[in-house]
């Protein structure tokens, strides 16, 4: 679906631009000299792009994976999907990181190399279980996205056999984890919005259009409240309503550039964060005008998509070293 391409490509470019944004301001202690950081109703640019990602996550889901496949193998096909780019994209980055910045992991613990083959080592640090580990590539939304993984076959069971009840499950259980922080504010209402995503694929264009004033309502009175909660339903809202903008988007060019933003998404989202920091390492930021900032920005796009393009590349040649390695069947 066209749909899913073009809010995952615009989930990705929020996502660009915020760790940009916080890197050239030294995490915001500096004025911004291109983008802002906060959208209206002071919803965080980064808190939206990442609930975009949930949505579109619980949709693509929805969409590809059959009630009738069983849990284990939702849960293989998951995690080949999800760990061996990002253990490659990991060794490459640590590895080139130790080198050149001796002592950068000296106060990480051994134990919390477990984290990192979990893919959970920037949501640890997120969720405050370590100070500082071997974290070098992705975010605490790679953790997250875990979590609502396990979930998911759950999740489906419980939308196939009655929506409401799961509906109404979801959110007595979710939202008061959520409001009482025990999660770290980093998966209950996550929750919600993949489960959103899931349930959006079985509406009609009339339950979508009345959704739309109750989400806008919903987001207005509860700004100021809770921001992730007012994200969550801004999100939804944008969902919905970009969903009508793809439609007079959607030709061969649109679908093409869009189709190959989501196929490079996940890449992007290990790579991206850690290039940006090295290349700000050669400016002084706080003299760093608007037009070198925006020299910056388009330098920092291209080097993105080509190391996205060069891990694609590296995880299919040791794919085929490795089938190589196999010994034949007889």
């Amino acid at each position: 679906m066209f749909y899913l391409d073009f809010i995952r490509a615009v989930a990705l470019v929020a996502i660009l631009i915020i760790h940009f944004n916080a890197t050239v301001t030294g995490y915001f202690t500096l004025p911004h000299k291109l983008f802002a950081s906060v959208l209206p109703f002071g919803i965080y640019l980064g808190d939206f792009g990442s609930s975009l990602f949930f949505i579109v996550s619980g949709a693509a889901l929805a969409l590809t994976v059959s009630e009738k496949q069983g849990w284990l193998t939702f849960y293989k096909k998951r995690a080949k999907a999800i760990y061996p780019l990002f253990w490659l994209a990991w060794i490459v980055c640590f590895s080139i990181r130790f080198v050149t910045k001796p002592g950068y992991y000296a106060a990480a613990k051994t134990p919390t190399l477990l984290l990192t083959v979990l893919g959970l080592d920037n949501f640890a640090v997120a969720a405050g279980w370590v100070g500082t580990d071997f974290a070098c590539v992705g975010e605490w939304f790679l953790g997250s996205i875990l979590f609502l993984y396990l979930l998911f076959p759950l999740l489906q069971r419980g939308l196939k056999r009655n929506p409401w009840i799961t509906w109404i499950c979801t959110l007595a259980v979710c939202l008061p984890i959520h409001l009482s922080g025990v999660d770290a504010h980093l998966v209950a209402i996550h929750v919600i919005e993949f489960l959103f995503g899931m349930q959006y694929l079985r509406w009609n264009k009339k339950v979508k259009a009345v959704l739309v004033p109750f989400l806008a309502v919903g987001t207005v009175a509860l700004s100021g409240y809770d921001s992730k909660v007012t994200c969550a339903l801004f999100s939804m809202m944008i969902f919905i309503l970009l969903e009508g903008v793809s439609s007079f988007l959607d030709y061969p060019w649109p679908r093409a550039i869009c189709g190959k933003a989501a196929k490079l998404s996940y890449a992007v989202f290990l790579v991206h964060h850690v290039l940006i920091q090295s290349m700000a390492e050669h400016f002084d930021l706080a003299a760093l005008s608007r037009r070198d900032t925006a020299f910056l920005f388009l330098v920092y796009l291209v080097a993105v998509w080509a190391a996205a393009e060069t891990l694609l590349w590296l995880q299919r040649f040791v794919q085929k070293e490795f089938a190589a390695l196999r010994p034949a069947k007889e």
